[in-house]
């Protein structure tokens, strides 16, 4: 339906926001050019409420959590006037780190394509995160292609070696499983998850 929420979950207050999207080329200034899978959004609803059962940013109390989400959730679709069934949420537990990876490969036609874009994502090592942590997001933060930096997106571009510097976040899995279960028992889908 073009609408998902944004939940933050701390421990003294949960705070949710709900955002209506609008299509890409909507309100866009002539003569620019929309970014690749972006669009404009507005916020038809937001609510908080006093966070319980977190503790040092994680699950302390399932219910009491549980029960947090589902308030600060419902109020502010009171105010959209919608549902939501997704949420992307933010916390501050999990021990979160981060790391930075790199990859490289040569183009395989003269432009580069999104083969080659997928080639150079896989082509970066990943690192030895150890036991019992979870991967929150693999994001790519500049390509390079041949001596250019601070491409955004390179496809379409003429080069021989494209090149990619990634942003990797983990956290603990326990308190990552912790969390979706509380927002999954307030009939919730994570769309996305991420630690501060």
């Amino acid at each position: 339906r073009g609408v998902i929420a944004l939940l933050d979950i701390g421990s003294s207050k949960v705070a949710c926001l709900v955002l209506r999207f609008d299509p890409a080329d909507a309100g866009q200034a002539e003569g620019a050019t929309p970014l690749v899978g972006q669009s404009g959004f507005r916020v038809i609803g937001a609510a908080t409420t006093r966070s319980r059962g977190m503790r040092f940013g994680e699950v302390d109390a399932m219910a009491e959590t549980e029960r947090a989400i589902r308030t600060a959730v419902q109020a502010a679709q009171k105010m959209a006037n919608t549902r939501v069934d997704h949420v992307i949420a933010s916390f501050s537990g999990g021990a979160p780190r981060s790391y930075g990876l790199a990859g490289e490969v040569e183009v395989a036609g003269q432009h580069v394509d999104e083969q080659d874009v997928a080639r150079v994502l896989a082509s970066c090592d990943m690192p030895d995160v150890g036991q019992g942590r979870e991967v929150l997001h693999a994001h790519p933060v500049n390509f390079s292609l041949d001596h250019r930096s601070g491409l955004g997106d390179p496809r379409g571009h003429v080069g021989q070696k494209l090149s990619t510097d990634m942003h990797l976040l983990t956290a603990d899995a326990n308190a990552v499983q912790n969390l979706i279960y509380c927002i999954r028992r307030c009939d919730l889908e994570v769309a996305g998850l991420a630690s501060s």
